[in-house]
């Protein structure tokens, strides 16, 4: 093991759970890493602790800059990454001590390809776990460039880029989109034309982190849900002129991600300025077809989006909360 790994973790403002991040990099079994700390404005002291870790580990660089959002902080650390791999670990999480190890060496059996994977686990702030990995046979597959894409349309597919190792000469062709959320579900989309295919490790080596407060895992967001529904648009762009196979793929794809946004959208906000609302409401209405017949929904999923569109939204929601309190389940 002689190439270097670049990891590229974004700090801002997570300084309770900041060392056990760094820590889970550090104690890697691959230990040629090079560890890119980007300090994006952070005033809680974590950068304090980046610089702290640096000073006692010669494989740590901190990067001090403005505050730009997570996508900023991980475009510079991609144009200063001088591995021959870049990874990317969120600051609230943490790795398993093989999980570079695991997915370098997939890649050197398939030269042509530029990433692997492996799964993820979710965890809530009290320990409990609340997603388990979506499969965990410790095997490895290569899945073709279309198998790929209707496994993230059909959300069995991980969007996410912290689970995954790519080629340095691959990923440095890229950059996430500043000040957008879904970020990288937005820049997947943007890669699959050139991608020949995703190594898919089904073993854990990611934790996520679920605590409130982060852009994407705490209270309402509306901005998420806009770039949420733009993503959606596009996968049903790429459906109609270069996957017409997946059209049912691509219906439950969107009528899914208007399905997560309905029942997240507080019921004050459901008003009639509210853009995106009017528009999700209307497409369940409209899709009431797909909604009946498509094969890829669960039964819960049918349930809620066919109430959805034949009663108002507001009673929906309010049956929907209560039902979710009933079952004992947090939101």
């Amino acid at each position: 093991m002689s190439e270097l790994i670049s990891v590229v973790v974004p700090v801002y403002n997570v300084k309770p759970y900041l060392e056990k991040c760094v820590d889970s990099i550090l104690h890697q079994t691959y230990q040629d890493l090079e560890v890119l700390l980007v300090d994006d404005g952070a005033t809680d002291g974590s950068g304090e602790i980046c610089d702290r870790y640096a000073s006692a580990d010669a494989r740590i660089r901190v990067i001090h800059k403005e505050n730009g959002g997570s996508s900023s902080a991980r475009n510079r650390g991609i144009e200063e990454a001088s591995g021959a791999y870049i990874g990317f670990v969120d600051a609230d999480d943490y790795i398993a001590p093989d999980m570079y190890e695991t997915l370098y060496l997939a890649l050197q059996n398939y030269p042509q390809i530029p990433v692997s994977q492996m799964m993820s686990e979710e965890i809530w702030e009290d320990g409990s776990l609340a997603n388990g990995p979506y499969k965990d046979s410790g095997e490895t597959f290569l899945l073709q460039t279309r198998e790929y894409f209707r496994e993230l349309i059909l959300h069995v597919g991980d969007s996410s880029f912290c689970t995954k190792l790519f080629r340095a000469d691959f990923m440095k062709k890229y950059r996430f989109t500043e000040h957008r959320l879904n970020e990288d579900f937005e820049l997947l989309l943007q890669m699959i034309p050139d991608l020949l295919g995703i190594l898919r490790v089904e073993k854990t080596g990611y934790t996520i982190f679920l605590r409130k407060g982060s852009n994407t895992r705490g209270n309402y967001n509306q901005k998420l849900y806009e770039n949420m529904m733009e993503n959606a648009e596009t996968v049903l762009r790429m459906v109609k002129e270069q996957y017409p196979e997946y059209q049912l793929e691509g219906e439950k794809f969107v009528l899914t991600q208007t399905l997560n946004f309905l029942l997240h959208i507080p019921i004050c906000n459901m008003t009639r300025d509210n853009a995106l609302y009017q528009q999700e409401k209307k497409r369940v209405k409209d899709m009431r077809g797909a909604i009946r017949t498509n094969p890829f929904f669960t039964d819960r999923q049918r349930k809620n989006l066919w109430m959805l569109s034949k009663y108002p939204c507001k009673m929906v929601r309010r049956l929907h909360k209560f039902s979710m309190k009933l079952r004992g389940i947090k939101q």
